[in-house]
């Protein structure tokens, strides 16, 4: 996301030197990383990741804005639908919340 949002280089995009230093932090290998710039970059083939809000109430009526980053919005839906109700609360109306 940080590439999509400010280009592929990292001295340009703080966003995208973050996260490429967490990355590191974390011990993962920097073709992976390169391989991700380029993913956001649609220099190579992946999934179309599209940022997503959620509108819900949590246990005792808390409500709730759920901001995902997703490939799939149909299974994305239905698992914030799952653990919501798990839980005792419930996903909403787009709107309900704002």
């Amino acid at each position: 996301m940080a590439v999509r949002q400010g280009g592929g280089d990292p001295e340009a995009n703080y966003r995208l030197k973050a996260a490429i230093q967490r990355a590191r932090e974390a011990n993962i290998p920097l073709d992976n990383i390169q391989r991700a710039v380029q993913k956001g970059l649609g220099e190579v083939g992946g999934a179309d990741f599209e940022a997503v809000t959620y509108e819900g109430y949590g246990p005792g009526g808390v409500a709730l804005l759920i901001k995902v980053t997703t490939d799939n919005r149909n299974r994305t839906a239905s698992e914030v639908r799952h653990s919501l109700s798990r839980y005792g609360g419930s996903l909403g109306e787009a709107g309900c919340v704002a």
